[in-house]
């Protein structure tokens, strides 16, 4: 991994929010615009019901989109974020999101996320970003 990729894995991995989550990033595709993030679903994450929490995963998808986009060289921000929940998570389950950038403008950027437990899709999402600064 060459250091500019190591710094937004870095980047990502030190984010506050995420980290109070346990999402952590485990692989990097500069030239797909693409970002794999996991995180092992224990009882923080869980609703009342006992499932995965639509929150965690809302935002497990926003930051899988915005690592995304920032391996692109893009700072950005979220301007909107879509999801749909299809299957509940459970504890214990890893969960992994992989954040894809599917078109880049010049100040908004499309992006989209699938997160799954093994073969199950647990979520899919749609992202827009606003492109605040290129590094």
């Amino acid at each position: 991994m060459n250091q500019e990729m190591q710094q937004i894995m870095d980047f990502a991995n030190d984010n506050p929010f995420a980290r109070l989550l346990d999402i952590n990033v485990i692989k990097l595709n500069p030239e797909g615009g693409e970002a794999w993030l996991t995180t092992t679903v224990n009882p923080k994450h869980l609703n009342p019901h006992g499932t995965l929490h639509g929150g965690a995963l809302s935002t497990l998808a926003d930051v899988a989109m915005g690592v995304a986009v920032r391996t692109l060289g893009i700072t950005g921000v979220t301007a909107n974020l879509n999801i749909n929940f299809l299957a509940p998570g459970h504890l214990g389950d890893k969960v992994i999101a992989r954040g894809k950038v599917v078109h880049q403008g010049n100040t908004l950027i499309a992006t989209e996320c699938v997160i799954t437990r093994d073969e199950t899709v647990l979520a899919r999402a749609t992202g827009l970003f606003f492109a605040y600064r290129k590094d």
